[in-house]
């Protein structure tokens, strides 16, 4: 019998079982024809006998699917520690990720009507800068070919030219920055308590006018010698007019990239886009996280194990149920000895049923 519980296909043994339950007879003592169980019977060796092999059936399955998940569970298990510190990095970037986000709510519900630079500056910046680099850069990358510089060194001092002439105007940034400094000026005892929280820039312009004046002049300085070396170069070659017309347009590439940087210069809207970027940086870390590869493996090895458990728990229950339902077939094709049912008012079932796991009968 436990070799045809062990060998072959589920449904081999269900025949076999069957086919056994069918061969077991009870010696007939005296005849009965549409009688009650007799009370003097109690549970019967039969019924002992299938309970066994219930269990058995259980525990069987049970093996089964202890080995089943068996890989499942040592997968999980070599997962472990990089998915226990990949957790606890997890725990620790979910506060990142709160405080950034309330850092940055908080920000820009106290500082969102101080915000002075228009929704399409910063874009007209990003866009305005490089094509004001590249066109002063051609004008000189071209007169120093054709006055006989080499292609590639003419190319880098072409490129530094146009670079001067852009740098020279982030003087713009600051004198902006001044400006709206001025306008948002309050004394420390005026803020209420989410202003205090940024009081630097409540402040006013504070100190350092005179390195602000020193940078302009700088600037001033910068557009001028751009102006004069590229009209010089053009007039070198191509005669004085047109000369002094480069020469113009290097210093208006110059004074434009100052006011391009003027009127894309807020330094709230930098702090709020500053703590924005931020929140977003620690919502993708969080993210990359939490779909790290130990988590995700060692989260389906788990199931995949847990799985299998319970598909053999089931069918362990399922064997077992069949058992108790061959011991009841026993009594069925036994109605000589055992009757053909329980006694009217008397709870079919309970004379000799086999006790359930957890406890229940």
């Amino acid at each position: 019998m436990n070799r045809l519980r062990t060998a072959g296909s589920r449904a081999d043994q269900t025949t076999a079982w069957r086919r056994e339950a069918d061969a077991v007879t009870l010696p007939r003592l005296d005849g009965a024809a549409a009688c009650p169980r007799p009370n003097n019977v109690g549970t019967t060796y039969v019924q002992h006998q299938y309970q066994a092999l219930a269990g058995e059936q259980e525990s069987l399955w049970a093996a089964e699917g202890e080995a089943a998940a068996r890989p499942h569970q040592a997968e999980a298990a070599g997962q472990a520690s990089a998915a226990e510190a990949t957790e606890f990095l997890l725990r620790e970037s979910e506060g990142q990720v709160r405080d950034a986000h309330a850092d940055h709510q908080h920000a820009a519900r106290t500082l969102s009507q101080h915000v002075k630079r228009s929704s399409g500056a910063k874009l007209r910046y990003w866009v305005g800068l490089p094509v004001l680099w590249l066109g002063d850069t051609g004008g000189v990358w071209t007169a120093a070919v054709t006055n006989g510089d080499l292609v590639y060194i003419a190319l880098l001092l072409a490129l530094a030219s146009g670079m001067a002439g852009v740098c020279s105007g982030l003087i713009g940034t600051e004198l902006r920055i001044i400006r709206l400094a001025r306008a948002r000026q309050r004394e420390p005892e005026q803020l209420n308590a989410d202003e205090q929280r940024y009081q630097q820039l409540f402040a006013g312009p504070g100190g350092g006018m005179n390195i602000v004046k020193l940078v302009g002049l700088v600037s001033l300085t910068v557009v001028g010698l751009i102006a004069i070396g590229v009209g010089s170069l053009r007039a070198s070659i191509e005669g004085s007019a047109t000369g002094l017309t480069f020469g113009l347009l290097a210093a208006a590439t110059a004074l434009a990239s100052g006011l391009l940087s003027y009127s894309a210069a807020d330094d709230v809207a930098d702090l709020l886009d500053t703590l924005s970027k931020r929140a977003q940086r620690a919502e993708a870390r969080h993210l990359k996280l939490a779909g790290s590869a130990p988590l995700r493996q060692r989260a389906t090895s788990l199931t995949n194990a847990r799985s299998v458990h319970d598909e053999h728990d089931l069918r362990g229950q399922a064997a077992a149920e069949h058992m108790e339902s061959l011991a009841w077939h026993i009594h069925v094709r036994n109605p000589a000895v055992l009757g053909h049912g329980f006694s009217a008012g008397e709870q079919g079932g309970v004379i000799g049923r086999r006790p359930r796991r957890g406890g229940a009968a």
